[in-house]
């Protein structure tokens, strides 16, 4: 099985351990499924500080589907699952000079949102924010430039040998943030800015290798609702 299949199935356990709470929870009102689509700012956060090594931010998409379940007073429940690119440029100084590069780690990602909407009665714009936890796959990781042992452009994997480029296939993070959402031709435009804060130590080499990585990255999307079919 490939990586993305494994991750997908990966996905739809997650999502799938929610099916009970979405069957009590559509009866509270109309649910909302859409598209959204837009780009991540990611780096990542090393402890203890690299030596002589900055990880600057990287840009990379950030895209997928989501489903909004209304509950009661204003609140929502939202899973989603998107394709997120994050890594980070790598940038060497001093004795490291000669790294210069990045990595770019691909995720199927699923986030776990509760949503809160705070309707304006003079208006139809509606801000909301929301939190919750994030699910990660790992399903590739490439390494540009003249990076560790990796020159040119290399798969993590085939280049790692017990160094940062050994990455975890999972990841699991917080997610949260807020936006805005209004009404374009009868269906619901949202934009949101959001922050997920990587938990997991995704650095994979050998146990003598004391380096916690964890990933860091901004996001922002741009989605269109449909009401889910009755």
């Amino acid at each position: 099985m490939s990586k993305i299949a494994r991750a997908v199935c990966s996905a739809l356990v997650v999502g799938g351990a929610f099916i009970p709470f979405v069957a009590t929870a559509q009866r509270v009102g109309d649910m909302t499924f859409g598209v959204m689509a837009g780009a991540n700012l990611a780096t990542l956060e090393q402890d203890p500080d690299p030596n002589e090594v900055d990880y600057g931010y990287k840009p990379g998409l950030l895209a997928g589907v989501f489903l909004e379940i209304p509950l009661s007073g204003g609140f929502s429940f939202e899973p989603q699952a998107l394709y997120s690119q994050k890594g980070a440029d790598v940038d060497g100084t001093g004795s490291n000079a000669s790294l210069d590069g990045s990595i770019r780690i691909n995720y199927i990602e699923v986030p776990v949102l509760l949503k809160a909407k705070f309707p304006m009665a003079s208006t139809q714009v509606t801000p909301f924010l929301f939190a919750g936890p994030s699910f990660a796959f790992k399903v590739g990781c490439t390494a540009r430039g003249e990076i560790v042992t990796a020159t040119g452009s290399e798969d993590c994997e085939e280049v790692g040998n017990g160094t940062l480029l050994d990455i975890k296939s999972t990841d699991i993070g917080l997610t949260g943030g807020g936006g805005i959402q209004f009404n374009a031709g009868g269906y619901p435009l949202r934009l949101d800015v959001r922050y997920t804060w990587g938990l997991t130590n995704i650095n994979d080499a050998p146990d003598s290798d004391n380096r916690e990585i964890k990933n860091r990255a901004f996001g922002a999307t741009i989605g269109l609702g449909f009401a889910w079919p009755r």
